[in-house]
């Protein structure tokens, strides 16, 4: 909050300046227009009815001079009232040397005195006089022309009052228009700015900052639009390469700490099962020989003659648990024992026939039906770059699990797939071990092949078993997953990659698969 607080009146003051920046330059260039421009006017205003004042002293000059030659005093009387009827003229006077007026018009004749000093001093001047003043209550330009009819007439000056008011009516006028002009253009050019300034600066910088808060607040999914002025589009661009960059090192990270703990758990898992290879190694030098005596024992009294039914059940079951503590020391050695490298191979379709064989009493015991399906040239490509042993070994903990699985009855399927292509694109060979029983939980998947993780703890389940099935299966280049079958049960897929084709296994095989019968079933073996 510290961080928005702080950085959004920097991005307001931003986009003030950027509007200041645009706005004050042009409020100035319009005062400085209208200012040239006001005294401009009035120049050339001014000038206009000074030439116009001397053009009309010109004509009066040349009017009474020819007057007064024909000695018609009321001729120049009534030339001097048409010039005083002229536009922007307000009269007309003549006085001679000693002050006496010849002739004024009636719109001066208040002002005959002022009228009267002006032709004094240009008499006294010996020039004419041209300057404003103030006369008959207003703003007026007076201009003085000497008159010389003859030597036998005395000279005269003739005074022009020439109306100035408009002038200044006019310029205040078009002055105020100029101010309003100036004014709509000011804040035109101010609403354009703010528009400008907001789109261009305003919005992008704020979605600049916005972003940069998100960020520091963890928040590295924050982009924000590449629009704008040029450098912030650049910024918001270069901004969105460090989002992206920072979202990529944190997904590393998160790799790399997955991978670690994952590292840090398998070495758990490893010291775990050093430590209970060690003592199950321990035990099953201690354990061995009174288990398989225990176990001997039972079967030997079971068989006796005259034992009774439920005495007989009761060694049965001595025995089979006997076997069973057996087993899970057997499958704790081998967790526990380090990998020896592959030097053999094996017939996948032999090894599948002797685990189901082998398995086919608990089968019936338990009612489960059993099916083996594998096409009829499999002897030909179904062999495997594992020894019979642990090939055995992987088929039967697949098919215990599977059976163990359905209490009430049910099925065990063995499929062997067509050759498929394995890691790498090596050839491999793929086989399916199939139940009816419950199938696997979505959330016990990822973890159903680590050591010690059992879904059947309450029914003595060890954890073992498809640990040992994933090592061997690892070991030898191959892959095992689970998924859930047709039938809502369990389905485990098994790849292992082959021999290489045209090597004297192979064309053991070969040989081999030609007196092979192809595909057999049967309630318990197939």
């Amino acid at each position: 909050m510290a961080l928005q607080h702080q950085r959004r009146p920097a991005g307001m003051r931003l986009a003030h300046q950027f509007w200041l920046s645009l706005v004050v330059p042009i409020a100035m260039a319009i005062l400085l227009y209208g200012v040239f421009a006001s005294a401009h006017r009035k120049q050339v205003l001014r000038d206009e009815a000074t030439a116009e004042l001397r053009n009309y002293a010109t004509l009066l000059q040349a009017f009474v001079e020819s007057a007064l030659q024909r000695k018609d005093i009321a001729l120049v009387r009534r030339r001097a009232e048409h010039f005083a009827s002229a536009e922007r003229i307000l009269g007309v006077a003549a006085f001679t040397r000693e002050g006496e007026a010849v002739f004024i018009t009636e719109g001066v004749k208040r002002e005959a005195e002022r009228l009267e000093e002006f032709a004094y001093r240009s008499f006294r001047e010996g020039g004419d006089i041209e300057e404003p003043a103030r006369l008959v209550g207003q703003s007026v330009l007076i201009r003085t022309v000497s008159i010389q009819p003859s030597r036998a007439n005395p000279p005269l000056v003739a005074v022009l009052v020439r109306d100035r008011q408009y002038i200044e009516v006019l310029e205040d006028t078009l002055n105020h228009g100029l101010a309003a002009t100036g004014v709509v253009l000011l804040l035109v050019s101010a609403i354009v700015a703010g528009l400008v300034g907001r789109f261009t600066v305003a919005l992008p910088a704020g979605a600049i900052l916005s972003g940069a808060e998100r960020v520091a607040s963890g928040d590295l999914d924050a982009a924000v639009p590449e629009k704008g002025a040029e450098e912030l589009s650049r910024l918001a661009h270069a901004f969105n390469t460090m989002t992206r960059s920072l979202r990529e090192a944190r997904e590393r990270a998160e790799r790399e700490e997955a991978a670690r703990v994952n590292v840090e758990r398998r070495l758990q898992q490893a010291q775990a099962l050093a430590a209970a290879g060690q003592v199950a190694t321990s035990l099953g030098h201690e354990i061995g020989s009174p288990l398989n005596v225990i176990q001997g024992r039972a079967r030997r009294a079971a068989d006796l003659p005259g034992c009774p039914e439920h005495l007989r059940a009761e060694l049965e079951t001595i025995a089979r648990q006997s076997e069973r503590i057996t087993r899970v020391v057997s499958r704790l050695v081998s967790l526990a024992r380090p990998s020896r490298p592959q030097q053999e191979d094996s017939d996948l379709r032999r090894v599948i026939d002797d685990v189901v064989a082998f398995l086919g009493p608990e089968c019936r015991k338990r009612d489960i039906e059993t099916s083996v399906l594998c096409p009829r040239d499999s002897g030909a490509w179904a062999r495997v770059a594992l020894d019979s042993d642990r090939l055995f070994q992987v088929v039967f903990n697949l098919c215990l699990n599977a059976i163990e699985a359905q209490d009430g009855g049910g099925e065990l399927v063995v499929r062997v797939l067509h050759e498929c292509e394995g890691p790498a694109g090596a050839r491999a060979v793929c086989f399916e071990i199939e139940d009816a029983g419950p199938g696997v939980r979505a959330e016990d998947a990822p973890q159903i092949f680590e050591p010690f993780f059992t879904t059947k703890a309450t029914r003595g389940g060890s954890g073992l078993g498809l640990a040992i099935v994933h090592g061997i299966v690892q070991e030898a280049g191959g892959s095992v997953e689970v998924a859930s079958s047709p039938t809502g049960g369990a389905l485990f897929r098994v790849i292992l990659p082959t021999i290489i084709a045209g090597s004297p296994e192979s064309r053991k095989a070969s040989a081999e698969a030609s007196s092979a019968v192809g595909m057999k079933t049967s309630p318990a073996v197939s």
